[in-house]
C-alpha cells in the first residue's frame, strides 16, 4: 500500500504544480515503441540516475531493446545504453520467478521469461515496477552505482526465486564467473562486440538480500548444480530461493568495471540499508535537481512533457565510470583514480558532438569539464581520441574524429576545469599521425591520403569516404577554434584553412558535395540521392554538413535564393519519414542533417527556418511510446528536441553561440551552472515567427546568439509575431581561411 500511495502522489499531481515541477513531467516510456516512420528510438525505461552507471530495467525475451510493442521480458539486468542503434550490456539479468528453475536458461530460454500489462507497469525518473503475469512483482529504485528492488510474490505453496542469468546479455557473454555465500552474490562477466565490433569489457557486480534464502545453487549450459557455490564459464549463472511465506524479497545490487570489493564497497556507500523508499525518494531528488537547470512554462502539455522527457534523456549518458572511491579501470587496462572528478565513458561521439555536450556543459559546466577530461585520459592511456567509446575500449562505430568537437564545444561552452594542454595535444596527433590509434583501431581511417589529396577517394571496400571527409574537416575546424581560444594562432589558421578543403568534394556543375574516385575524378552516374560514398545519408543531406562556412556553401550553390529554392525541396517530403534516409530529403533521425533547418537563417529567409523547427517538432515528436522517429543516440537527438523548443540551436560545433529559431514556451528560466538566465516570448507557441531578440535590451541582428553574452545575461526577449518579418537580415558568422571565398 505504501508504495501504491507513493506513485499516487508522484502521478496524481495538480495541474499547477505540474509546470513547475519538471520530474513528474517526464515519461521514460517515448521513444520505447517502433515509431510511424518505423524506425525506433531505442530508449530505455528503467530506473537510473543522472550519468548513472547502473542503470536496472527490463530486457526483451528476444531482440536488443525494450519494445512496448511486445511487453515479455527475461529478466531486469543491470546495465544499458538509451537509444543506440546496436544493444550492448544487458548484464545481469535477475528475473524473479515461481518454483525452483529445472532447466539452463542458457539452453532452455523460454520457461524464464514472463509477460506483463502496461497498466501494471510503472517508468518514473529513478524508479521502475512491474507486475509480470505470473504475479510477481518487482520495484526499482536506482543510486549513481547500485540500485534496490522489492520483489513481491502472489501467496501459494511455488518456491520464490531470484534468477541471476550470466549467460545472457544483449550481445554475447565470453566467460563469467559467480559466487554464492548465504544471502550473498558476486562475480563477473567479461564481453563486449557492440554492433559487431572488437570492443570487450568485464564489469564487476555483487548482490544481497535482507532474506535469508532456503537454498541456492548455479548452473551452466548442462546442468543445474543444487547447492552450488561457484560457477565460471559463458554460460553460467545461479539462484537464491525463498520459502514460500517469504511474500517479499528485498534485494540490492551494485557494478564496478575494477573489482567485485570495489563492487560492494559502492554497495555500502551507495545504499547502506534496505530503505527503498528513500532511495527513490533521494533518485528523484537527483532528477529534480538536474531537469530544473532548465524551467518552461506555457505552452501545451504535450509540449512540456515531450521537453521534460528530451532533457532527461539528453543527461543519461555519458555514464560515470569510476567508483566511489575514485578508481577506473583505463584504456590501458591499469586501475586509475579520478581524483576528485568523476570519469565518464560510452560516449556516442558521432551523435554527441553536434548539440548534446554543448546543452550538457551550458546547463552543468563540471559535468562538461569531466567528460572533457575523461576524454584526454582515454586518449592518454589508450593512444588517441576515442571515437565510440564503450567502457574503456574503442569501438570504431561510424566515423570521423568527432572528439575534437566535443573538446572544443564544451571549452567554447564553459567547461573549462580540464588539461586544455594535453586536449590540443591529443587533437593534433589524431589529426596529423596516419599510425595513431585508439586501441585497435586508427583515429582517423586513411589519414595519409587525406593529407596528401584533402580528401578520401572512394574505393571499394569504402565506408562513406566522402562523409568521412567531411566529418574530419569539421574536426579540423573544431581544432582550429580550441586552438584559437588558447592563444595558439598559429595552429589555428593551419586547420581553420584544411577545413575549407570542403571545396574539393563540391562539383561546380551539379553543386553538390560530390565523392571523388581514386582517379582523382567525380564519380559518374551521380545522383543526389545516392549513397555511394556516404554513411547513413547521400549528397542532398551532407552538401548542408559544412555548418562552419555556411555563408561560402550558400555561394557555391548559387547564392540565397538558389539555395532557398534548393532548401524548400528538401525539406518538402514528410521529414525523412518511412523509416528511410535513401531519398534527398531532410531527415530528423540522423544526426548529419540535425543542423538543417536553420541553413535558411543564412539564406536571408529565417521565418523559413521557424516553420521547417516547429514542423518537424509537431509532426514527429509526440509525447507517446512512439513519439521518436529514430535512435535517440544516447540523448543526441534529444538535445536537438531541447534546443529546437527553446529558439536557438548550436549551429555550429566548436563555436559558443546559437543559431535563432522561435521558442514554444513564453517563459523559460534556465540555470547556466549557478547564473540564471530568464527567457521570454510573449505569445509562444501560437505565434510562430521573430520578429526581434533582444538579450538584456541590446537587439540581436544578426540572427545568432553570442555565448559570451549569454552566460552572463538576465533576459532574452523573443518578440513574436503571427505573420513572418521578411526584412532583410544579417546573416550569422560563418568561418573560412582569409582570402578564401
Amino acid at each position: 500500500m505504501k508504495a501504491v500511495l507513493l506513485t499516487c502522489l508522484a502521478l496524481c499531481i495538480s495541474p499547477v504544480f505540474a509546470q513547475t515541477d519538471p520530474v513528474s513531467q517526464v515519461d521514460p516510456f517515448i521513444g520505447t515503441q517502433t515509431s510511424s516512420q518505423q524506425d525506433n528510438g531505442n530508449t530505455v525505461p528503467g530506473a537510473t540516475r543522472p550519468f548513472g552507471m547502473l542503470y536496472w530495467s527490463p530486457d526483451p525475451a528476444n531482440g536488443e531493446f525494450y519494445r512496448y510493442e511486445t511487453p515479455v521480458t527475461r529478466g531486469f539486468s543491470l546495465m544499458h545504453l538509451s537509444g543506440p542503434g546496436c544493444g550492448v550490456y544487458g548484464d545481469v539479468p535477475i528475473f524473479p520467478m515461481l518454483g525452483l528453475p529445472a532447466q539452463s536458461p542458457s539452453t532452455y530460454p523460454i520457461p524464464y521469461q514472463a509477460g506483463f500489462k502496461h497498466s501494471d507497469e510503472v517508468a518514473q525518473p529513478g524508479y521502475y515496477s512491474v507486475k509480470l503475469d505470473s504475479g510477481v512483482a518487482i520495484e526499482i529504485a536506482a543510486a549513481e552505482r547500485s540500485g534496490i528492488a522489492r520483489i513481491s510474490y502472489p501467496a501459494g505453496a511455488d518456491t520464490h526465486t531470484i534468477l541471476l542469468d550470466l549467460s545472457r546479455n544483449l550481445t554475447r557473454v565470453t566467460d563469467a564467473h559467480i559466487e554464492l555465500a548465504g544471502a550473498r552474490v558476486t562475480g563477473s562477466v567479461n564481453s563486449g562486440g557492440f554492433c559487431g565490433l572488437n570492443n570487450r569489457y568485464r564489469v564487476y557486480f555483487a548482490a544481497e538480500t535482507e532474506e535469508a534464502p532456503q537454498s541456492s545453487g548455479t548452473y551452466n549450459e548442462l546442468r543445474y548444480n543444487t547447492g552450488g557455490k561457484s560457477a565460471s564459464g559463458p554460460r553460467t549463472g545461479g539462484y537464491l530461493s525463498f520459502a514460500p511465506s517469504t511474500r517479499t524479497v528485498h534485494l540490492k545490487v551494485a557494478l564496478s568495471f575494477v573489482s567485485v570489493a570495489n563492487a560492494e564497497a559502492n554497495l555500502a556507500k551507495e545504499i547502506p540499508g534496505w530503505d527503498l523508499d528513500a532511495i527513490r525518494t533521494q533518485a528523484r531528488n537527483a532528477w529534480s535537481d538536474v531537469l530544473s537547470h532548465a524551467v518552461v512554462k506555457g505552452g501545451t502539455t504535450d509540449q512540456r512533457k515531450t521537453f521534460y522527457t528530451a532533457v532527461y534523456h539528453s543527461l543519461l549518458h555519458p555514464t560515470i565510470f569510476n567508483d566511489v572511491n575514485g578508481d577506473y579501470i583505463g584504456f590501458d587496462g591499469i586501475v586509475h583514480n579520478a581524483k576528485g572528478r568523476n570519469q565518464y565513458a560510452n560516449y556516442s561521439g558521432w551523435d554527441i558532438y553536434r548539440s548534446q555536450v554543448q546543452l550538457i556543459t551550458m546547463l552543468l559546466p563540471k559535468v562538461g569539464s569531466d567528460i572533457a577530461q575523461s576524454l584526454v585520459a582515454d586518449a592518454e592511456q589508450g593512444g588517441g581520441l576515442p571515437i565510440w567509446p564503450v567502457a574503456n575500449d574503442e569501438s570504431s562505430c561510424m566515423v570521423g574524429d568527432p572528439s575534437d568537437g566535443i573538446l572544443s564545444s564544451i571549452y567554447a561552452f564553459g567547461g573549462r576545469d580540464f588539461d586544455t594542454k594535453a586536449a590540443l595535444k591529443a587533437m593534433i596527433r589524431g589529426a596529423e599521425d596516419p599510425n595513431a590509434h585508439v586501441r585497435l583501431y586508427p583515429e582517423r581511417p586513411r589519414l595519409d591520403e587525406f593529407l596528401a589529396k584533402g580528401y578520401i577517394a572512394t574505393s571499394e571496400p569504402s565506408h562513406g569516404a566522402a562523409s568521412v571527409t567531411l566529418e574530419d574537416e569539421n574536426a579540423d575546424f573544431a581544432i582550429s577554434q580550441f586552438a584559437k581560444a588558447l592563444g595558439e594562432n598559429a595552429i589555428a589558421d593551419k586547420y581553420l584553412a584544411r577545413s575549407a578543403e570542403w571545396r574539393k568534394l563540391f562539383d561546380p556543375e551539379t553543386k553538390y558535395i560530390r565523392p571523388r574516385g581514386t582517379d582523382g575524378n567525380f564519380v559518374p552516374n551521380f545522383k543526389i540521392d545516392s549513397e555511394e560514398g556516404f554513411v547513413e545519408g547521400n549528397s542532398a543531406q551532407y552538401t548542408w554538413m559544412i555548418p562552419y562556412d555556411l555563408k561560402n556553401l550558400v555561394a557555391a550553390v548559387g547564392g540565397p535564393e538558389a539555395a532557398s529554392t534548393r532548401l524548400d525541396g528538401y525539406f518538402s517530403h514528410n521529414f525523412g519519414a518511412n523509416g528511410v534516409h535513401s531519398g534527398p530529403y531532410f531527415y530528423i533521425a540522423n544526426e548529419p542533417s540535425f543542423g538543417n533547418p536553420w541553413t535558411y537563417n543564412w539564406t536571408g529567409k529565417p521565418w523559413r527556418t521557424q516553420e521547417v523547427v516547429r514542423k518537424t517538432l509537431n509532426d514527429l515528436f509526440i509525447p507517446t511510446p512512439d513519439g521518436e522517429p529514430g535512435n535517440d543516440d544516447l540523448g543526441a537527438t534529444s538535445s536537438w528536441v531541447v534546443f529546437a523548443q527553446l529558439g536557438f540551436y548550436p549551429e555550429i560545433p566548436g563555436i559558443g553561440g546559437f543559431a535563432i529559431n522561435s521558442p514554444v514556451f513564453p517563459d523559460v528560466t534556465l540555470k547556466l551552472g549557478d547564473h540564471p538566465l530568464h527567457i521570454v516570448s510573449p505569445g509562444a507557441p501560437d505565434k510562430l515567427y521573430v520578429q526581434s531578440v533582444a538579450v538584456d535590451g541590446k537587439a540581436v541582428r544578426n540572427l545568432w546568439l553570442d555565448w559570451d553574452a549569454v552566460k552572463s545575461a538576465a533576459k532574452i526577449e523573443f518578440k513574436l509575431s503571427a505573420v513572418p518579418n521578411r526584412g532583410a537580415v544579417e546573416a550569422p558568422p560563418s568561418f573560412s581561411p582569409a582570402g578564401v571565398q
